[in-house]
C-alpha cells in the first residue's frame, strides 16, 4: 500500500478567517499543485504502456492546457481587484504623507533640482521678484548683487 505521507496540504481545509485574497491564492497553489501530482502520474504510467504512450501525452496536454486557462482566468480577474488595492492603498499612504509634509520642503526640492541643471550645463529656471508692484522684472538668483563682507544693508 502506498503512503501517502508528505503529500497532505499544508493549509487547512477548514475555513478559517482569513482574508477572501489570501484563500484565493491557496487555492490557485493546491489547483496547480494537484495538476503537477496529475501530470507525474500520467508520465509514471507511461512507462507502463508503449502503445498508451501517445494517448496519455495527449491528456497531459490537455490538462495542461485547462491548467493555463483556469489560471490566466483567475488571475487576469484577481489582477483587476489587485490593481483597485493598489491605487487604495496609494491614495491612503500619500494622504498619510501630505499630512506629514512640511510645505517648505518644496524649497530644498528646487534647491536639489537647480544643482542639478547646473551639473548639466543648464541656466538657473529660478528668480528673485525685485518689487512685483512696481516692475515686472526677475532677477536670477545667480546674477543677484551680493554686498562685500562687513557691509550692512541700508534700509530705504
Amino acid at each position: 500500500m502506498a503512503s501517502s505521507e508528505g503529500t497532505r496540504s499544508p493549509f487547512p481545509t477548514q475555513p478559517s478567517s482569513r482574508s477572501p485574497k489570501l484563500r484565493l491564492y491557496e487555492n490557485l497553489f493546491l489547483w496547480n499543485q494537484g495538476i503537477d501530482q496529475l501530470v507525474a502520474i500520467l508520465r509514471r504510467m507511461e512507462k507502463f504502456s508503449i502503445e498508451h504512450k501517445s494517448v496519455l501525452q495527449h491528456a497531459q496536454n490537455e490538462i495542461e492546457e485547462v491548467r493555463a486557462e483556469v489560471n490566466a482566468d483567475l488571475l487576469e480577474e484577481q489582477a483587476e481587484f489587485e490593481l483597485k488595492d493598489a491605487g487604495r492603498f496609494f491614495k491612503r499612504r500619500r494622504a498619510y504623507e501630505k499630512q506629514r509634509e512640511d510645505p517648505d520642503d518644496v524649497y530644498i526640492e528646487v534647491e536639489r533640482r537647480e544643482a542639478e541643471r547646473k551639473k548639466q550645463g543648464l541656466p538657473t529656471r529660478i528668480g528673485i521678484v525685485n518689487n512685483p508692484t512696481l516692475t515686472d522684472e526677475v532677477i536670477p538668483i545667480a546674477a543677484k548683487p551680493t554686498k562685500p563682507a562687513g557691509q550692512r544693508e541700508v534700509p530705504n
